[in-house]
């Protein structure tokens, strides 16, 4: 391998690995985005559905906690396909009735169970942040037992719904004035957002010259044809209201 195709290695790779680092640090925020959205998230339909006619003789908690996500960046055609692979655990408590027997208060947890995996398959049916809708939730129930609820203590089961959810970062946190800061535009393209914009070689390492493009104009020309621009620092403005 010649020093230049090497050098052209390493700054592949630094640049994946940038990449990865920008992801990772906006994971939070986006997860609490599709948990926890008042008009989308996960945990406000499911609130939402509790109440409803065909959960009203439910008596049931819930929460939920995050087992593990992974990021997968593949190169594909010179560009990067980006997703981020979530395993969540909804917990569940369902109260049985104390003068139920034993199998009848089983069906009632299996029932509720059923009803639950329903909703949330919908839910991720119709939510246009995934990438794919869930296709699996997995089960697991406790024995019959006295549940912490509502600060008491009642009969009852406690269930582990497991599934995981399928999205890719970049397209989760866009909005109408945020773009991700390793995108790259080119000369004459339009400016996403106001700021500073670096000029970046073909090989993607950046040649420290800086350009102040306003939203809406195109970029300039550059002085090289493979050029291209990476935001930097966008324009902060300044909140009129006081």
């Amino acid at each position: 391998m010649s020093q230049s195709a090497e050098s052209d290695e390493i700054v592949g790779k630094e640049n994946v690995k940038f990449k990865i680092r920008k992801i990772f640090m906006t994971q939070i925020p986006i997860v609490r985005q599709i948990l926890s959205d008042p008009d989308t998230g996960l945990l406000s339909y499911l609130s939402q559905q509790l109440q409803t006619p065909s959960f009203s003789h439910f008596k049931s908690q819930f929460g939920f906690y995050v087992d593990e996500s992974c990021t997968q960046v593949t190169s594909k055609d010179d560009s990067l396909e980006i997703q981020t692979i979530l395993l969540l655990t909804l917990k569940l408590s369902i109260i049985a009735d104390s003068q139920t027997f034993l199998d009848d208060a089983t069906v009632h947890a299996v029932e509720f169970q059923e009803l639950l995996d329903a909703q949330i398959i919908r839910w991720s049916q119709d939510n246009p942040q995934l990438l794919k809708p869930i296709s699996s939730i997995k089960n697991t129930f406790s024995q019959l037992s006295d549940i912490s609820f509502h600060g008491g203590y009642l009969p009852g089961f406690e269930i582990k719904s497991q599934f995981t959810l399928i999205y890719t970062p970049i397209t989760t946190e866009l909005s109408q004035s945020e773009e991700p800061q390793f995108s790259l535009h080119s000369p004459g393209e339009r400016t996403p957002i106001s700021g500073q914009y670096e000029v970046i070689n073909s090989n993607g390492r950046g040649t420290g010259l800086e350009v102040t493009s306003t939203a809406g104009n195109p970029f300039p020309p550059t002085s090289e044809s493979d050029q291209s621009y990476r935001l930097v620092d966008p324009t902060r403005h300044k909140n009129s209201n006081k």
